[in-house]
């Protein structure tokens, strides 16, 4: 049935409205802290002729970067549980730009350097998918899973738009001026989207506003969600796992490729055409997860995954390397949709921006170990080839968690599935005497 029939004339506002936090938040991850990825990949070898530098400096500062960004996610997390998302986000985004606009005025320092690095991904928290994706789930209900795949396409999307944009300002003022602009507007935009348009439904605020006059914070603890949930370290140790899978390939498609004897061109393609069916699969997926079980098809997406990576670290047919980075991508994408759902659906409503934030932390951190072990096995063997094997069984490991998460424990209006059973059970009983 649609709002309208249930609330009134009101109704299609406020299911016009709520799509705004879902292209708003698109257009904050656009740019988001990908853009970090990007620039330093764009920016950092004039950087590092500027300077004199070793290009290990670079790769060591956007290391630190994302250590510093796993932490702020955890942080912001349970931030947003307690003073909403608003509160926190507006200075962590503020923090995010004005760090990387900081980086134009670099000097011939690494200690400085890497003291930005530093605060560039103290501040990322808030222009990575949790606060958003709260504030999307809390919205959304009937097309849940459709708004949050829109919203995540923002990150993939960014992938896309980001090193044209770099490329173009750095042709045109350097690789100072390119910081300046991008920061600008990486500071302007999320700060702006968070300050003036991000809210949570009224409801929300008042429950939690209510817990903090009784000296309490809303919602379980992470502590006792990993207690009480057996869900909590499945999904935990599924996105780790298949992150280390898709994010570790990914950060090798082109020296994966070229090692064949394929042209640096075509090895480009071949990590592009990853990138593009990551944003595809962000949309399908979310469109996906509105009609059936989110397990079953996080275990479908991975099932191809693996298969993607097979043919990836496998094959030398460029055919066959496209259609891997293509079902790689798949992987890639889904990730982030599939546990920004499954915590709306698995985990109680004030609960949910401290879990997600713990779970986007394990995806980060997997990203980096998959990184490290793909390039542990290059060094021990002088090939990928050998890698085929313990990343698909990373994958069949998330997978099998995946399948074993049982149903939802909450709707999507965040009740409690067992306590409207019992509910239930408790009002046939009179009946039955």
């Amino acid at each position: 049935m649609s709002a309208v029939g249930i609330t009134g004339p009101q109704a299609p506002t406020r299911h016009l409205n709520r799509w705004w936090y879902v292209a708003t938040g698109f257009l904050t991850l656009l740019f988001g802290t990908s853009t970090v990825n990007v620039l330093f990949n764009i920016l950092g070898k004039p950087m590092t002729e500027e300077f004199g530098w070793d290009r290990s400096i670079i790769a060591n500062g956007l290391s630190v970067e994302t250590v510093m960004v796993g932490i702020s996610i955890v942080i912001l997390g349970f931030l947003i549980d307690r003073f909403g998302p608003k509160v926190p986000s507006v200075p962590m985004a503020l923090t995010f730009g004005i760090g990387l606009m900081l980086m134009a005025a670099l000097p011939n320092n690494e200690m400085l350097f890497f003291a930005l690095c530093i605060v560039i991904g103290a501040g990322a928290g808030a222009v990575n998918p949790v606060a958003h994706s709260t504030v999307v789930s809390a919205w959304f209900q009937d097309r849940r899973g459709t708004a949050l795949g829109i919203l995540m396409a923002g990150l993939g999307a960014c992938g896309v738009l980001m090193p044209y944009l770099a490329n173009w300002v750095l042709g045109i003022g350097g690789w100072r001026m390119a910081f300046l602009v991008i920061g600008a507007v990486c500071t302007i935009i999320p700060a702006s989207v968070y300050a003036f348009i991000t809210r949570m439904p009224a409801e929300h605020d008042a429950e939690r506003e209510a817990a903090r006059l009784q000296g309490r914070v809303a919602g379980e603890s992470l502590l006792t969600v990993a207690r009480k949930y057996r869900q909590f370290w499945l999904l935990s140790v599924a996105i780790f796992l298949v992150s280390s899978a898709t994010f570790g390939l990914m950060s090798q498609v082109v020296p994966m490729t070229t090692d064949k004897g394929i042209s640096q061109t075509t090895a480009v393609s071949v990590l592009s055409v990853l990138s593009l069916s990551s944003i595809f699969a962000r949309l399908l997926v979310g469109y996906l997860l509105d009609r059936f079980y989110a397990p079953l098809i996080g275990s479908i997406i991975f099932a191809l995954c693996a298969i993607g990576v097979f043919l990836m670290i496998t094959s030398t047919e460029v055919g066959l390397l496209f259609l891997g980075s293509a079902l790689i991508g798949l992987g890639l994408g889904s990730e982030g949709d599939l546990a920004a759902y499954m915590v709306s659906r698995y985990f109680p409503k004030h609960s949910y921006g401290r879990v997600l934030g713990f779970i986007y932390f394990l995806y980060a951190q997997g990203a980096a170990f998959g990184i490290f072990l793909l390039g542990q096995i290059y060094s021990a063997t002088g090939s990928y080839r050998a890698g085929a094997l313990p990343i698909i069984l990373l994958v069949g490991i998330g997978i099998v968690c995946l399948l074993m998460m049982g149903s939802y424990r909450f709707t999507l209006d965040h009740k409690e599935v067992n306590a409207i059973e019992e509910g239930r059970t408790t009002t046939a009983s009179p009946a039955t005497h």
